[in-house]
């Protein structure tokens, strides 16, 4: 991966990544590499083209990542087409909005979620297959430290990064994304926030009708055991997705939920 965003540096044209998912439009759905995708109609949405891995926002999942090249505008309904998808983009967005591109290359997703992304990806499998009587077993083998070394690895990771000292220091149990906070705005960029999305997903397919409430502020919030079992998982993505960031004893309560319930997959990998 090192090599294939070094080229994309290196390269004159704007070039980057495109995520498809199950909801992108038909166009980009049914595109394969080698082809020149152009959109229908010159209109928002417009075609998002990602600079580094790290800017992809990874709204939905699963979803298909490629390597691509912004093609050049041609005619003055093109040049016209991209002036407007252009239109209030910062300088230092992170991303090109394009109306055609060229696939180069079809990238394993897991570089969406750093170096260790295909453990990360195992976790995420984990939760779309949960079911009623998997988040009961996680969410009682989930240890009573979680919270606290789950926070800590955030506080590591955060020291790393020069201009985040606001956020050092403070209660991060149950964080998913810190906006703003390094490129990705987390250790292992959008992983979290997607644990968190597929496990509300499986409550709503396999969980009771009492898996979900209407909080204080109006916001639909997941229940126990399912609310406690995305924090054994998301503990499980911080332990085997960002390595670096937690000692020996934190590995071992971090784990201690999903070593209960997932061993073979331990063994899988």
């Amino acid at each position: 991966m090192t090599g294939a965003v070094k080229e994309l540096a290196d390269a004159r044209t704007v070039a980057g990544f495109v995520f498809v998912t199950d909801e992108s439009p038909v166009y980009l759905k049914a595109a394969a590499v080698g082809e020149r995708v152009t959109m229908p109609l010159f209109k928002p949405p417009w075609i998002v083209v990602d600079h580094t891995p790290e800017r992809v926002l990874v709204a939905r999942w699963p979803g298909r990542l490629f390597r691509a090249h912004v093609v050049s505008p041609a005619t003055d309904e093109e040049r016209a087409a991209m002036a407007r998808a252009a239109d209030n983009l910062r300088s230092d967005a992170g991303y090109t909005r394009a109306i055609a591109v060229d696939l180069l290359e079809e990238i394993s997703p897991s570089v969406l979620f750093g170096p260790q992304g295909d453990a990360v990806i195992r976790v995420i499998e984990a939760v779309i297959a949960l079911d009623e009587e998997g988040a009961r077993k996680l969410a009682s083998a989930r240890h009573p430290a979680a919270d606290r070394e789950y926070s800590k690895a955030w506080d590591r990771w955060l020291a790393e990064l020069p201009k985040a000292v606001h956020n050092r220091n403070q209660d991060h149990a149950s964080t998913l994304l810190i906006p703003g906070a390094g490129t990705s705005g987390s250790p292992i960029g959008h992983g979290f926030a997607v644990v968190w999305h597929m496990l509300r997903k499986s409550a709503r397919l396999r969980g009771r009708a009492e898996s979900f409430a209407v909080d204080e502020d109006g916001d639909e919030a997941v229940l126990d055991p399912w609310r406690t079992a995305g924090g054994a998982l998301l503990d499980a993505a911080m332990a085997f997705g960002a390595p670096h960031l937690v000692d020996s004893h934190a590995l071992a309560v971090l784990t201690r939920a999903w070593n209960v319930v997932f061993p073979s997959l331990n063994e899988a990998s």
